[in-house]
């Protein structure tokens, strides 16, 4: 063992070395968390990352659905107008009259049973599914 600057160290020097070594060892091993600290460690983290989900959930939940909601109830009110065709894929339901100005298709009609249906009235279907009233 040697310094390339001061030549070889003198053997008297050499326990003291290898005792500083030692003790440099057991420094590290002394002030190593435990397993107890690893735990808590563990526990403190993961009620941190549940704290920030819960925050992240009610900023989802409120925050931004009160922006979408504000949003989408602005672009909706009054009329709606649609200057195109309109595809509806589920039930269409409304609280009052639905007016249409154009030809209603209902492919899969002529496979509903109305049977069961309250105040029927009399009604035409055509061969390309359009319903109409007479």
């Amino acid at each position: 063992m040697g310094n390339a600057r001061r030549g070889p160290i003198p053997d008297e020097l050499g326990w003291l070395m290898d005792m500083l070594e030692d003790h440099s060892e057991r420094l590290r091993t002394l002030e190593a968390p435990s397993g107890e600290q690893l735990a808590n460690s563990v526990a403190t983290l993961r009620s941190l990352v549940e704290n920030i989900q819960a925050q992240l959930a009610d900023f989802i939940a409120n925050d931004i659905g009160a922006l979408v909601t504000a949003a989408v109830t602005s672009a909706l009110t009054g009329n709606i107008a649609i200057g195109g065709s309109l595809t509806v894929a589920g039930a269409v339901t409304t609280p009052g009259s639905l007016t249409v100005g154009g030809t209603v298709t209902m492919p899969g009609a002529r496979a509903t049973d109305l049977s069961a249906a309250p105040n029927r009235v009399n009604a035409w279907l055509a061969g390309d599914g359009r319903l109409g009233r007479t």
